[in-house]
C-alpha cells in the first residue's frame, strides 16, 4: 500500500466519522481541536518568547557586570604591559625604605643606575616578595646574584632547616 492510497484512506475514514457525529459533537469537537492548537502554539511559541522577555532584565545586568569586568581586566592587562615609567631617585627611595624586611643587616649602596643589596640572613620567601616588588614597583631588575643558604642554627643543618634563609649580594639595574 503507497502512501498517497494510504492517506486516502486515512482520509476517508476522518470524514466518515465526522458525518455521524451530530452536530453538537461537532462543535464540541471542533471547540477541543481549537483548544489544542491554542494550547499548542502557547507551548511552543508564546511561552518561550514570553519567558526570554521576562528573564531579559536580569540577564542583561549580568551581561553587563561581565562586560564592566572584562573592561577592568583589559585596562589592567593593558597597564601591565606599558609600565609607568618612575624616576630613578624614587626608585632609589624605594628600595632604601624597604630594606627592614630582609633583616637588620640588609645594606644597599646605589651608584649611578646600579644597587648593590647586600645580605646576612635574608629568609627565603622575604627575599622573593621583596625582589618581586623590587620589579614591579621600583622597577629594578636583578642581573647578578652571589648568594648562599645558611641557617641559624649553622652549616651542618643548613639543608634540613625549615625555613632556609639567604647571604651574599645581588646588583639590581635602576630604571
Amino acid at each position: 500500500m503507497s502512501l498517497h492510497s494510504w492517506t486516502a484512506t486515512l482520509r476517508q475514514g476522518w470524514q466518515t466519522a465526522w458525518a455521524r457525529r451530530s452536530p453538537r459533537e461537532r462543535q464540541l469537537l471542533g471547540i477541543g481541536f481549537g483548544v489544542l492548537v491554542l494550547a499548542a502554539l502557547w507551548l511552543l511559541a508564546l511561552a518561550p518568547a514570553l519567558r526570554t522577555w521576562q528573564e531579559a532584565p536580569a540577564r542583561q545586568t549580568l551581561l553587563d557586570t561581565q562586560s564592566q569586568r572584562m573592561r577592568q581586566l583589559q585596562a589592567q592587562a593593558q597597564g601591565l604591559q606599558k609600565p609607568r615609567a618612575i624616576a630613578r631617585t624614587d626608585a632609589a627611595l624605594w628600595l632604601e625604605k624597604n630594606l627592614t624586611e630582609l633583616g637588620p643587616n640588609a645594606r644597599i649602596s646605589i651608584q649611578d643606575d646600579s644597587a648593590t643589596l647586600s645580605l646576612q640572613a635574608a629568609p627565603a620567601a622575604t627575599l622573593a616578595r621583596w625582589l618581586s616588588q623590587a620589579r614591579d614597583i621600583a622597577q629594578a631588575l636583578p642581573t647578578q646574584a652571589q648568594l648562599q643558604q645558611v641557617s641559624p642554627a649553622g652549616p651542618s643543618q643548613q639543608i634540613n632547616s625549615p625555613e632556609p634563609t639567604w647571604r651574599g649580594s645581588l646588583v639590581l639595574r635602576l630604571p
